[in-house]
């Protein structure tokens, strides 16, 4: 209980909300403490039942909904309410957007601690339905059989689905072959309690432009009978599929994908076609998942880097070489770095696939890459990251900032960990020129940013 409240656990308070937090939360005011409301939207009205109650904050479910706001829309997927994937389908498409920019501009000034910042508005996707061209689905083994769908919300026990409108109609089409076909087999799903079952995810890969697909079965143990069969007839059953493979992982984990693939059939990767170049992207290897926003973040990419034709730019975190390829196009140079070798082959393809000379790809975690590259005397006039969630390790920061690159182009799928880093940034020399946020997400909370940062003066470098 905090000092200036009197709020207590289960009490029922009626809040308006005023505003969205990082991770899609209603935020409201009750006697001076903050509360956070999950499902709840800016401009509604409810009734909240608490279920906590701590020192600065309190946090509440939903028991009436009083007033909804205006800016509340008819979800467009039955299973909205239920499923944890789409968090804000019932919330219009351009508060959305302004939402997005607003997680941004926040983290920016409170993480970033910049006093002023503008953040562009979000770039709209299009289609904002049908975009998510990577799909993972849990199975599960119930009373009933088996059970396969998207887990519930904050759960890991499972929605069963028929289709998910956020998929490609091919998507949802190897989804439902696959489940009856798992079915016909005589396959179990998972139990994570028991750590008993066969079947524990499918994970879909799609190409947009080239209509290929892979599907990847991943179980707990390594033998199955009529694996082979198994996908085999799902090959027949959908001729997109270019390959059907198994990733084994008898791990007792909620990661989904272990090390450890078997092809069951044809190969195992796919090819995706966009501006113009053409990729090879094996099963492991990281891609967005949405390809219908891939050429408006690469044209805000390459605009933030303002290249003439005569830099070196170093690309880190570039997995299969797509914004490798993209940049080499306008530099003189361009060496990419990815720690995942698989991806790495993929990146040396794709610049065989596409006739880029002017590339190189080195085999190796960010920071040893660019550790190695400065010992050599590489001199990157523009340096590119596109880190995971989690953001740059402090060593790459600094590997970076010792360089005095002209341009920092930081490409982030996490505000905080984006404002963070940035905040390393500013005191060494570099100052914010841009921060672009862009939907490849619709109905959820997260955003990608492109954040331009340029060199001022002569930094400080420790």
């Amino acid at each position: 209980m905090s000092s200036g409240s009197s709020l207590t656990l289960d009490q029922e308070v009626s809040l308006t909300i005023y505003a969205l937090a990082y991770g899609s939360e209603g935020i409201a005011k009750h006697e001076g403490m903050v509360v956070f409301v999950p499902e709840a939207l800016p401009g509604d009205t409810v009734r909240v039942r608490l279920t906590q109650v701590k020192s600065k904050f309190a946090r509440g479910e939903i028991v009436e909904l009083i007033k909804p706001s205006d800016k509340r829309v008819q979800p467009f997927c039955s299973h909205a309410s239920a499923c944890g994937g789409c968090t804000w389908e019932a919330l219009e498409y351009g508060e959305q957007l302004e939402a997005k920019r607003i997680f941004v501009e926040n983290a920016l000034v409170h993480i970033g601690h910049l006093k002023t910042v503008t953040v562009n508005p979000t770039l709209k996707a299009s289609p904002q339905a049908g975009y998510r061209h990577k799909i993972q689905i849990p199975f599960q083994q119930g009373s009933g059989g088996v059970t396969a769908g998207f887990y519930a919300k904050h759960t890991h026990s499972v929605v069963p689905v028929e289709e998910c409108p956020n998929q490609p109609a091919l998507g949802n089409k190897i989804f439902r072959e696959a489940r009856a076909l798992i079915k016909q087999f005589g396959y179990t799903g998972y139990n994570e309690i028991s750590d008993q079952g066969q079947v524990r995810h499918l994970v879909i890969r799609l190409g947009a432009n080239t209509h290929e697909a892979l599907a990847i079965l991943v179980t707990r143990e390594r033998e199955l009978p009529r694996l082979s069969e198994w996908a085999a007839e799902l090959r027949q059953r959908i001729p997109e599929l270019v390959g059907v493979l198994q990733n084994v992982n008898p791990a007792k984990t909620n990661v989904i994908l272990s090390s450890e693939y078997r092809t069951l059939f044809g190969r195992a990767f796919f090819f995706e076609q966009l501006r113009g170049l053409k990729y090879r992207i094996s099963a492991e290897s990281f891609f967005q998942v949405n390809p219908f926003q891939m050429p408006a973040l690469a044209g805000v990419v390459l605009e933030a880097a303002a290249l003439t034709g005569k830099e070196t730019v170093l690309d880190l975190f570039c997995g299969v070489g797509w914004l490798t390829l993209e940049l080499a196009r306008q530099a003189r140079w361009v060496v990419g770095v990815e720690s995942v070798r698989l991806a790495i082959e993929d990146a040396r393809a794709n610049a065989q696939l596409n006739n880029m000379n002017n590339v190189e790809f080195i085999a190796a975690d960010a920071s040893a890459g660019a550790a190695q590259l400065r010992a050599k005397g590489v001199k990157p006039d523009v340096v590119v990251v596109d880190p995971p969630r989690k953001g740059c390790d402090r060593s790459v920061i600094d590997v970076i900032l010792r360089w005095r690159p002209k341009r920092i182009v930081y490409v982030s799928c996490n505000p905080v960990t984006l404002a963070r880093d940035l905040a390393l940034m500013f005191p060494r020399g570099y100052a914010l020129k841009s921060a672009q946020p862009v939907d490849l997400f619709p109905h959820t909370y997260h955003v990608e940013t492109v954040a331009c940062l340029v060199r001022i003066g002569e930094p400080h470098v420790g």
